[in-house]
């Protein structure tokens, strides 16, 4: 079967542009086909690899055989009959050409740097709105063996035929990547990697990543809401990295509350980028905290973590600061006109228990068993209490403790089985267990952050009961 096939219908090369599909009924009925069989469709998408990309109009993947790519062709009968036609490899994609080979060529290449395999394979296909079987038929057979009719989607070729044709094209692949394996690592911009794991973005990520964010009324602010471990995080370093495969000019800041907190973002920034293979400066993403944004140049594109846990008087000059920037908020206190919402959370159900009982002696036994279980523990606390606690377990605990301090960077901080820290340094620390002590004088906002930090429990210690406490327990239906 001729699975790869190219064409240059017209001998005289024209401009290079960049092709979209036409949403025609022939391309509205392929569509409702994939809809009914739960083909992934993607239409005008960017893939890009080392400094080049290649820009597909209309791609689908069926998760039980692999990726098809269509090509939209106006040609009618009279244009393949008047013309001649001649076979060409990679061409560039235009009006009056194929370029199969050099889009398949490209999927491939990127796969094997990647993964050292080809991960999927790849079927081509043409559709030609103008062009019928019936005429078809009446082209020379040499015209026939360019462009076969297997690989052909007439105008008037009917929903059974179209997914016969595709399902033709191979028999079924059990060993097939999932779906989201499989154009996460074909599309850049939309790759979430958690331990070196990739993920496709949700489609709520996907719609943020892809707007333009070209707000042009008095106040051009966008937030972006989203429950605990919903990527928001990661959503905004898929932006950045997008924005800089779009243009190289596009200036783009990320402010986090803390040093350490920019560590591990431009850490995040520099395993996707090695991990994609693209050709992105990662010092080009200018990663700061809000006094480093308050005392840098202006970019265009600014995105700020965690708006909420930030300084309101702080908050308000970031804002002042970015009035001629498109600015994006995440989880800000205040609602705003243009807004974003990631509602699912990747966060595993954890379980949290109240704990009335002498804080510091509690929490030393606490981490005691917790580590003697291979787990890795958070403790929080006041500033006076961590720096205590962090005493009295250095000569309790054979493990070294480490007294974290955000504003110190990543490289110059040990992780260790147990981290000890205030509430000011909590920012992007996950640990197994998370132990709370002195809870009273913090704000739900702040609680919740913390105890969102855990992957499997929560301890809250306390001596005395307090609004804090009684809220919670309502929240998390402990009374």
């Amino acid at each position: 079967m001729k699975s790869n096939f190219l064409l240059n219908i017209f001998k005289k090369r024209k401009k290079k542009n960049k092709l979209t599909t036409p949403d025609s009924i022939l391309v509205k009925k392929l569509k409702s086909i994939c809809l009914e069989n739960n083909y992934n469709v993607l239409e005008n998408i960017s893939i890009y690899h080392h400094s080049d990309s290649i820009n597909i109009p209309l791609m689908v993947l069926d998760p039980k055989r692999g990726l098809y790519i269509f090509e939209y062709k106006d040609w009618s009968y009279e244009d393949l009959n008047k013309y001649e036609l001649q076979k060409s490899h990679n061409n560039e994609q235009s009006k009056n050409t194929l370029a199969y080979d050099k889009i398949s060529n490209f999927i491939n290449l990127k796969y094997n740097e990647i993964l050292h395999n080809d991960c999927v394979k790849v079927f081509n296909y043409l559709l030609t709105e103008n062009l019928t079987y019936k005429d078809y038929q009446h082209l020379s057979q040499e015209k026939k063996e360019l462009l076969p009719n297997e690989k052909i989607i007439f105008s008037d070729t009917d929903e059974f035929d179209i997914l016969k044709k595709l399902n033709d094209c191979c028999d079924i692949d059990d060993n097939l990547e999932s779906s989201s394996f499989i154009l996460a690592n074909l599309l850049t911009q939309y790759l979430v990697l958690n331990k070196r794991i990739a993920t496709l973005a949700t489609e709520e990520q996907i719609a943020y990543i892809d707007d333009s964010l070209d707000y042009n009324d008095n106040v051009g602010i966008i937030s972006l809401n989203g429950l605990a471990q919903s990527g928001k995080t990661s959503t905004l370093i898929l932006k950045a990295i997008y924005l800089k495969l779009l243009s190289e000019q596009n200036s783009v800041t990320i402010i986090e509350p803390t040093a350490l907190s920019c560590d591990i973002v431009k850490q995040s920034i520099l395993e996707l980028i090695e991990y994609s293979i693209i050709n992105i400066d990662v010092t080009s993403i200018n990663v700061y905290t809000p006094d480093e944004f308050l005392n840098s140049k202006a970019s265009l594109y600014v995105f700020c973590d965690d708006a909420s846990l930030i300084e309101d008087l702080k908050l308000e000059e970031i804002i002042l600061k970015s009035a001629k920037s498109k600015l994006t908020l995440v989880n800000p206190t205040e609602s705003y006109e243009h807004f974003y919402k990631l509602t699912k959370s990747f966060h595993t159900k954890i379980d949290i228990e109240f704990l009335q009982q002498n804080p510091f002696a509690k929490a030393m036994h606490l981490i005691e068993d917790n580590i003697k279980l291979d787990k890795t523990v958070l403790c929080a606390s006041s500033l006076d209490s961590s720096e205590k606690l962090s005493e009295d377990l250095s000569s309790y605990l054979d493990n070294d403790t480490v007294l974290l301090d955000s504003s110190k960077k990543l490289i110059d901080q040990d992780k260790r089985p147990l981290t000890v820290c205030d509430y000011q340094n909590i920012y992007a620390q996950r640990n197994d267990i998370v132990i709370l002590l002195d809870v009273c004088e913090l704000s739900i906002q702040e609680l919740s952050y913390a105890i969102n930090l855990a992957n499997e429990k929560v301890y809250i210690v306390y001596q005395d009961e307090c609004d804090n406490i009684i809220t919670l327990k309502k929240i998390f239906s402990k009374e």
